[in-house]
């Protein structure tokens, strides 16, 4: 695979904020039956690491309350932390120049996990469409679904950066074209609502098999949900 990395910065902007406690508001859950449930996340992995967010109600109504919490008490947060070079494409995206604040840290939830008792029984998906469930993970011999999905970050700093990357991703006949990432993050320290969005799909084929990648994508930071946003729950317990 041949890649040809570019940068363009279009600015950059570092916030100052106080840490917020709380947090945008989901919308309801409909046709909801499951009864209340705590909401956790796992970010500095399981085993006792889960941080309680809030809780899902009995009607479907969801309450979130994002505690401020310390790194230094966690046991080996370091390792799960990533530099925000990273998230903005560093270190391929190597022409990128943006004097932002390198030395900050941060972390995506991923996942949020419905409790009862204490014990995992499922899980939230907030997304344009459910079926963008199926984009995850690294199997693209998929037809990528278009859409936005949110998760959250926690950042150990203030810090901001707008930058879009291309990539020329190429594969035998099977494709050749140019991704491209746009990213419009204000992080300030603390938990930070992310929208991630699959504008646009490459699809592929080479013989009999087929699938699509990733063509054009963004990264941006809200603090209100679209109106198109929905919560889906996935439920495995008894």
């Amino acid at each position: 695979m041949k890649i040809k990395l570019i940068i363009i910065v279009t600015g950059m902007l570092i916030l100052s904020a106080p840490i917020a406690k709380s947090q945008a508001t989901l919308p309801k859950v409909k046709n909801y039956t499951r009864g209340k449930l705590d909401l956790k996340i796992a970010p500095f992995g399981l085993n006792g690491n889960e941080i309680k967010i809030g809780q899902i109600l009995a009607d479907g109504s969801i309450e979130l309350e994002w505690p401020d919490i310390e790194l230094a008490a966690i046991e080996s947060s370091d390792l799960f932390m990533t530099p925000i070079n990273q998230f903005a494409g560093f270190p391929l995206c190597t022409e990128n120049k943006a004097e932002f604040s390198k030395t900050v840290k941060i972390v995506d939830t991923n996942v949020i996990f419905l409790y009862k008792k204490k014990k995992q029984v499922g899980s939230l998906f907030i997304a344009t469409q459910k079926e963008m469930e199926d984009n995850n993970g690294l199997n693209r011999h998929t037809q990528l679904v278009l859409g936005s999905h949110i998760s959250w970050f926690y950042s150990d700093g203030e810090t901001a950066i707008e930058t879009k990357c291309t990539n020329h991703l190429e594969w035998k006949t099977s494709y050749s074209f140019e991704e491209v990432t746009s990213l419009d993050i204000h992080f300030k320290k603390g938990w930070n609502m992310v929208q991630h969005t699959l504008l646009e799909r490459e699809d592929w084929k080479e013989g009999d098999k087929a699938g699509s990648l990733p063509k054009k994508m963004s990264k941006s930071s809200i603090s209100n949900l679209p109106e198109n946003i929905t919560v889906y729950v996935n439920y495995w317990g008894k």
